[in-house]
């Protein structure tokens, strides 16, 4: 079982929801409406999409109801086939735009019917490379989303956090999207930039 969410999460600058979160969007609403939702994802984060105050420059998630088989699914028909290519190619391009040292994440929201809980993977990297190093472990974290899922309290967030290619499996565990993206945010402090005074002879 598959269903997509036509709702992305989104933070990021208003460039960055412009340029890549409004048409990777429109392919997210196409998908959804192959594989809609009986129940759709309540996410509620604070206040609009901003600008993430931190090293943390972006993020952007897709959000899936999985069951049995269709991990496989979601893998193989949605995500690598007609969801992956549209999002790496908005986020390259506003990557490279917008510099290497900072960090963004590509994520997905995993939550199970009749459960209230989530597993938030966040695919981190300061370019589309190290992001593609850290997608290779999606396959090994959905496969532990739903012990987790099974075992946790109500509305808990697991995030796993893979950060060009390195990967946690023990994940932090939030009371809500809000928390759990403000941890992630937290992992990555800004770097103030250091200032070289002229001697004076």
């Amino acid at each position: 079982m598959v269903e997509v969410s036509e709702n992305l999460i989104a933070c990021g600058k208003s460039a960055f929801i412009r340029q890549v979160v409004v048409p990777v969007g429109e392919q997210v609403e196409k998908i959804a409406n192959e594989h809609p939702c009986t129940q759709d994802l309540e996410i509620k984060l604070q206040g609009r999409p901003q600008a993430c105050g931190t090293g943390l420059e972006a993020l952007i998630g897709i959000c899936v109801f999985l069951g049995g088989w269709g991990v496989k699914k979601f893998l193989d028909e949605i995500y690598e086939l007609k969801y992956a290519p549209i999002v790496r190619e908005k986020l390259a391009k506003y990557m490279e735009a917008a510099g290497e040292d900072k960090k963004y994440s590509l994520s997905i929201s995993v939550r199970k019917k009749n459960k209230s809980s989530s597993v938030l993977i966040c695919c981190v990297g300061s370019d589309i490379e190290e992001i593609q190093a850290s997608e290779v472990h999606i396959p090994t974290v959905l496969d532990l989303s739903d012990k987790y899922i099974d075992s946790s309290e109500e509305n808990q967030v697991f995030l796993f956090v893979i950060d060009n290619g390195s990967c946690n499996l023990s994940p932090a565990v939030y009371g809500s999207y809000d928390e759990a993206i403000a941890g992630l945010k937290g992992l990555y402090p800004l770097v103030p930039p250091k200032y070289i005074r002229d001697r004076v002879s």
